[in-house]
């Protein structure tokens, strides 16, 4: 009797192909994240290709991990492989300007997305349940800011008189880097809650000999009377954490405070990420289902652009522009000046 192979099936491999390609796509995820820490994006913006085994010996890389990351980056053709020759593929660009979101995403948010199942009972979610890497979120956004939002940011200071200046929720201190960079009489003050983040911007305010015109403070933004740093403040910035401030009656109550316990304040660029109201989940642009689900999970209220509008006249401000950021979407400048009493 010949021998022969008996397969037992549970349906054709076409029958999972849409679980293989989110399978791979969340491998594919992670290594873009890593092609960041790793080097792979810098390599490629400056040389034509890298050979993998003088790239992993030159890097102290394992080699079997990076054949396996450079592999996975293939899936969503962010490079090409030619035996041990890589070259940048068809979406290399593409991902190289948004690979600041992919680290926000897994990195930044990896704990708490893993464990999701957990946190969505009721009985999981006390203590210290809401797990993030603040360091990372602040790298990831110091990259997002420079790719995508810093050139609207200084187009709006264009026209601004300002002397003193601060940053709520400032994380890396980029934002307060550049304008004391842009201007050698200005002084800033920043606040951020997470210690991770303010230990990188005090790396950062080293490396630019600016200790001395900005000042980092870890505590709650939400509570600037008690920090007399900000007293003369006369423009203040805050990107990306002003849903922090809802809900609702408590971000005019915010608005409020701010604007009569900074009596010096000319101006306010307040950034944030609202809810997306108009697209089906299908259609979701890169970023928003990670923002809003990552909320979710931690009982923070997003706000819908409508009601970002309809805080600020009964907080005693007025929007005078607005800026829309295409990515990340639903993102926007609002430029906000203090009504007169």
């Amino acid at each position: 009797m010949s021998g022969g192979i008996t397969e037992h099936t549970t349906g054709r491999s076409t029958e999972y192909k849409r679980s293989a390609e989110l399978f791979n796509s969340s491998i594919a995820t992670w290594a873009v994240s890593a092609a960041w820490d790793i080097g792979i994006f810098r390599a490629l913006d400056g040389a034509e290709a890298f050979d993998i085994p003088a790239y992993a010996e030159e890097k102290e890389l394992h080699e079997p991990s990076l054949r396996a990351t450079v592999r996975a980056l293939t899936y969503a053709d962010v490079v090409e492989v030619d035996g041990d020759r890589v070259t940048r593929g068809a979406t290399f660009e593409e991902f190289s300007r948004s690979k600041g979101l992919f680290q926000w995403l897994t990195k930044g948010y990896g704990s708490l997305f893993q464990r999701m199942g957990e946190v969505t009972h009721t009985d999981g979610r006390s203590g210290d349940f809401i797990r993030r890497d603040a360091t990372a979120v602040s790298i990831a956004c110091r990259d997002v800011n420079e790719v995508f939002m810093d050139e609207a940011f200084f187009g709006a200071l264009a026209d601004l008189e300002f002397s003193v200046a601060a940053d709520l929720g400032c994380g890396s201190g980029e934002r307060l880097v550049q304008l004391a960079r842009r201007d050698p009489t200005v002084r800033c003050v920043g606040i951020d809650i997470a210690k991770g983040a303010i230990d990188v911007g005090e790396k950062a305010l080293a490396e630019n000999g600016l200790q001395h015109r900005v000042k980092l403070i870890q505590g709650d933004a939400r509570k600037l009377s008690q920090y007399p740093e900000f007293k003369d403040v006369e423009l203040m910035t805050s990107y990306l954490m002003g849903h922090d401030f809802w809900p609702r009656e408590d971000c005019v109550a915010l608005l409020r405070s701010i604007r009569t316990e900074l009596p010096q304040l000319k101006y306010f660029l307040l950034c944030d990420t609202h809810r997306d109201t108009t697209n089906p989940v299908s259609e979701l642009p890169v970023f928003t289902l990670g923002f809003e689900t990552a909320h979710a999970l931690m009982g923070q209220y997003i706000p819908s652009h409508a009601e970002w509008e309809s805080v600020f006249e009964e907080a005693g401000w007025k929007c005078t522009k607005q800026h829309v950021y295409s990515t990340p979407s639903s993102t926007v400048i609002f430029q906000l000046e203090p009504v007169s009493a």
